[in-house]
């Protein structure tokens, strides 16, 4: 094998939470619900909306993607603009009753839900009535209603498989601007790890399981059991079915495979300021010093960070927060990276592996 350094995998999850417009390839994503009940209700509307349109008359072109949808078509000029966008809105099951339960919230036309999927034993009959009579779905609206009676997997899967069949389809109508991945949409599962312990276990099980890597040979796209053993080496950056984000309105949460990886935490476009000074004497414990610079840097996400190791013990090195470790043993019943703090003057935190790990960072609740 070469001795080269591994590749950085690169991660900005700030479209997430940003709606600024992005250069190059936009940002699309599938959206799928849980049946949990659904928190911080102002970024569940802000992902729900994404992609819509309007257009203000005294400051072309500026697009706000929380005002109501722009009419059809749109205008020549508009057509290549990239826009966060989700371009479909699964439920799992009761995910619908979820979002039937803040329907009073959500745009009175369109974005709608899309699909349903599930076995259907959660599904509540007002729920069901709810998407069919949503405006637009017309006599169409039983087929989006998608009954998989398999036990075998869980409603979870069942609305991941749906939402990467559809990303596939559309990816090859799209010209793509480089590689296979460029194509790929990413995921974004809300309401998870609510409720129930064990079901919050099986959301971070199947958030694992989805981000399994392939093996380059492997032309059918299937993910392997095997992947990562040095009889079968990896493609550069893994995620060869797009990358899966799990919300509960209070965190973001995501797999980071062996490697190195670099997490942008702050929005480089964007400027709002922050407050420059800490709130306690315990967060200017090993934090770096703040400049006048770092005082204007936004803070997208929270400072609260997790790194839970997924597959056996792992060795940790971090760069970015508050207390950065070096070639560091974490695991279940040792160590455990839990409660670390990003610092002020830290756009990017860096994370090398040696084993798959769980990364988790605090959202802040929009008004």
């Amino acid at each position: 094998m070469s001795g080269a350094d591994p590749p950085t995998t690169q991660w900005d999850p700030t479209p997430i939470l940003g709606e600024r417009l992005l250069r190059g390839n936009p940002y699309r994503f599938s959206l799928v619900i849980l049946n949990q009940p659904i928190h911080n209700i102002p970024l569940f509307l802000d992902l729900w909306r994404r992609g819509m349109l309007t257009i203000h008359p005294f400051h072309p072109p500026y697009i706000e993607t929380r005002a109501p949808l722009f009419p059809s078509p749109l205008p020549k000029d508009l057509i290549s603009l990239n826009l966060p966008t989700a371009t479909v809105r699964i439920a799992a099951d009761g995910g619908a009753n979820r979002v039937h339960a803040i329907r009073a919230h959500l745009p009175p036309t369109r974005p709608k839900l899309d699909f349903i999927v599930g076995d259907l034993d959660s599904l509540r009959s007002e729920a069901r009535e709810w998407f069919l009579q949503q405006p637009g779905l017309g006599s169409a609206g039983q087929q989006h209603i998608v009954e998989v009676p398999d036990q075998d997997s869980t409603d979870f899967a069942k609305a991941v498989k749906l939402a990467r069949e559809l990303s596939r389809k559309r990816a090859w109508g799209r010209p793509s601007a480089g590689g296979s991945n460029d194509q790929v949409e990413d995921i974004i599962c809300y309401s998870g790890l609510g409720g129930r312990v064990d079901q919050a276990m099986s959301q971070l099980h199947h958030l694992y399981m989805f981000q399994r890597r392939r093996r380059p040979s492997d032309a059918t796209g299937n993910e392997s059991a095997e992947a990562g053993t040095p009889e079968r080496p990896q493609d550069s950056d893994g995620y060869a079915s797009g990358r899966m984000y799990l919300t509960n309105g209070e965190s973001l949460t995501f797999v980071l495979l062996a490697g190195r990886h670099a997490i942008r935490i702050r929005d480089k476009l964007d400027h709002t300021p922050v407050p420059a000074a800490p709130n306690s004497e315990l967060e200017m414990k090993g934090a770096s010093a703040t400049t006048a610079s770092d005082a204007q840097k936004p803070t997208v996400f929270g400072k609260h960070v997790g790194i839970i190791p997924l597959a056996g013990p792992s060795l940790l090195t971090t760069r970015g927060l508050e207390w950065d470790v070096r070639d560091w043993e974490t695991e279940f019943g040792g160590r455990m990276s839990t409660s670390n703090h990003t610092t002020p003057g830290s756009d990017v935190v860096e994370v090398e592996t040696s084993r798959d790990v769980l990364f988790t960072i605090d959202i802040p609740v929009l008004v």
